[in-house]
């Protein structure tokens, strides 16, 4: 990769104009990841108080707004989570807009092995899936007896993807879209892993979202029940002899105790697990998978599946329960023994029962909760709080918002400052939201995002997206960055509607004022006087002439200074 060619008479800390202005990815990461270019520190010396309540809003939005920050240092800390906590996911005006919103669907005339066949088609379409809470029609989408082409059977899980942006960047619940994404990761599923898990996707994410800021117990009863996670770990297949792992063992070691509770190498019996003779040992081995994924036998998907001659599930679109699956006899999980003939479904609910009050558990999504809002390395002393909350509230309905509640009021949350790299998905988002874009139309982070690493609702495995800078800071990721940093605002995008830019622009007197508006509304806070001055240079020859009229040299002039703010750290720490 070769270092950008720097101006004659440049200073030190000036990017080349021509690799800037040409928005070349690989000059500009050669620039900033070798360190070609040398901003200054973006702030001024802020207040503490003013820098806590815009680090608070870096953490709990996708993106810190002047309008926002101006509400909140208004009404307090306290009173502005409160009214988070208790917003509802759905509402008017994002209604409208994700109504307004045009999906492409575009695919060639084909036939089925069966001669069905379908004509090609290329239209834009609403989304409909998202809006319709019917499951029936579902099961059409999952029926090779009826031709269509593929890109219909995964539309459900197209449009989640798409409305991901829009409400990410215009949901007045802030707070609830960050705690959503946060248990999609939690819960993960690759939407598009199979026509299966893609046609149910749209309640899965509905399922999700109302329980997001609710009780733990009911959300993991609900993922439980999703037909696109029992298709995706294989449950909706799952019956005795041999009963089908994989989803009991992510249920042990990612959705509840953690993999730090897999006692394998501790103990070599169930017995010999801390608290396991009392009836709740401390953590699972091996034989707990096995006995977990007799309990799920059974659990399956309402799609007209055979079960036996004569006999298929009913088409509901719905969970279904096959009671000739299960394995009906005696169980012993985590040192509690379950009764063999049990009531239908009792086995499973017992165990998610068992999980969701277990200590280990708590203290295991407490800290992935107080290292998706605070730090990489969430304190001990946050975490321990956090799971006593859990614990004492686990019968409250609103049991997840007390817990967050009790993260964001700490000391340590208003002590710490913004540490947290922001992932590609909220630096697009916080990007959109600071300069007031028009999310328009959705469909393009499925391709653009995937090259800063980024595949939202697309993780392949089931771990889902990393929380840990380390995962985010290799070049690979800046350079993806970059490039999407650059073209996202472009007309042929096609992401927003409009360019935000350009009202800027209009408005500004000069490139160092236009480059001043776009500081501040990124930083959300004034911007240093030599920060304005080193990214104006960066971008043009006269840092006091006019905003350049040309299309070309207009636009590459406002992508450049965005861009060299996007990346400095104060814009990407929260």
């Amino acid at each position: 990769m070769n270092r950008p060619r720097r101006d004659t008479g440049a200073t030190s800390s000036t990017l080349s104009r021509r690799a800037l202005l040409q928005g070349g990815a690989g000059g500009l990461t050669a620039a900033l990841v070798l360190g070609g270019l040398k901003l200054p520190r973006a702030f001024a010396l802020q207040a503490p108080d003013a820098a806590a309540d815009r680090a608070a809003l870096g953490r709990l939005t996708f993106g810190p707004t002047r309008a926002e920050l101006q509400r909140l240092q208004a009404m307090g800390l306290e009173a502005w989570l409160d009214e988070q906590l208790a917003l509802p996911d759905r509402d008017a005006d994002l209604d409208r807009r994700l109504g307004a919103i045009r999906l492409k669907i575009a695919y060639e005339a084909g036939t089925d092995e069966n001669g069905g066949s379908w004509p090609a088609a290329e239209k834009l379409r609403p989304l409909g899936f998202i809006a319709d809470e019917a499951t029936e029609p579902l099961v059409d989408l999952t029926d090779w007896q009826k031709p269509m082409a593929y890109g219909e059977r995964t539309r459900p899980a197209d449009e989640v993807i798409a409305a991901s942006l829009v409400r990410a960047v215009h949901a007045p619940a802030q707070l609830r879209e960050v705690i959503t994404q946060f248990w999609h990761d939690h819960f993960s599923v690759n939407a598009l892993a199979n026509e299966v898990v893609a046609a149910h996707f749209a309640r899965h994410d509905a399922a999700i979202r109302s329980h997001a800021l609710g009780n733990f117990r009911a959300l993991l009863g609900a993922v439980a029940r999703s037909p696109s996670m029992l298709a995706y770990l294989n449950n909706a297949d799952s019956r005795a002899s041999p009963a089908n792992e994989n989803y009991a063992r992510e249920l042990l070691e990612l959705h509840t105790l953690g993999a730090d509770n897999y006692w394998a190498g501790r103990a070599d019996r169930w017995d010999a697990v801390p608290g396991a003779t009392d009836g709740l040992a401390a953590g699972y081995l091996d034989d707990d998978v096995y006995e977990v994924a007799r309990a799920f036998t059974g659990w399956t998907i309402g799609d007209g599946r055979w079960v036996a001659d004569g006999e298929t599930t009913p088409r509901t679109g719905a969970f279904a329960y096959v009671d000739a699956w299960h394995d009906p006899y005696q169980k012993r999980v985590l040192g509690r023994e379950l009764a063999a003939y049990g009531a239908p479904m009792a086995d499973g609910e017992a165990v998610l029962d068992i999980l969701a009050a277990h200590p280990g558990t708590a203290r295991f999504v407490c800290a992935k909760l107080v290292r998706r809002l605070l730090a990489d390395d969430p304190p001990a002393v946050l975490v321990e709080q956090a799971a006593e909350s859990f614990l004492d509230h686990r019968d409250a309905p609103d049991q997840i918002a007390r817990v967050v509640r009790t993260i964001v009021l700490s000391e340590p949350f208003t002590a710490t400052p913004p540490a947290k790299l922001k992932r590609p998905f909220e630096h697009l988002a916080s990007l959109a939201r600071a300069l007031g874009a028009d999310v328009a139309v959705g469909e393009h982070i499925g391709w653009a995002l995937p090259q800063t690493g980024w595949r939202q609702h697309q993780w392949r495995l089931p771990n889902g997206h990393p929380d840990v800078a380390a995962a985010w800071s290799n070049t690979a990721t800046v350079a993806g960055m970059v490039t999407l940093t650059l073209q996202v605002f472009e007309d042929w995008f096609g992401l927003f509607s409009g360019d935000p830019l350009d009202a800027i622009a209009s408005g500004a007197p000069s490139v160092r004022a236009c480059v001043r508006e776009i500081a501040d509304r990124l930083l959300v806070a004034p911007a240093d006087d030599r920060f304005i001055a080193a990214v104006a240079a960066a971008v043009a020859e006269d840092l006091d002439s006019a905003v350049p009229d040309g299309d070309w040299e207009r636009s590459s002039m406002l992508r450049g200074a965005v861009l060299l703010v996007a990346l400095s750290p104060e814009f990407l720490a929260r």
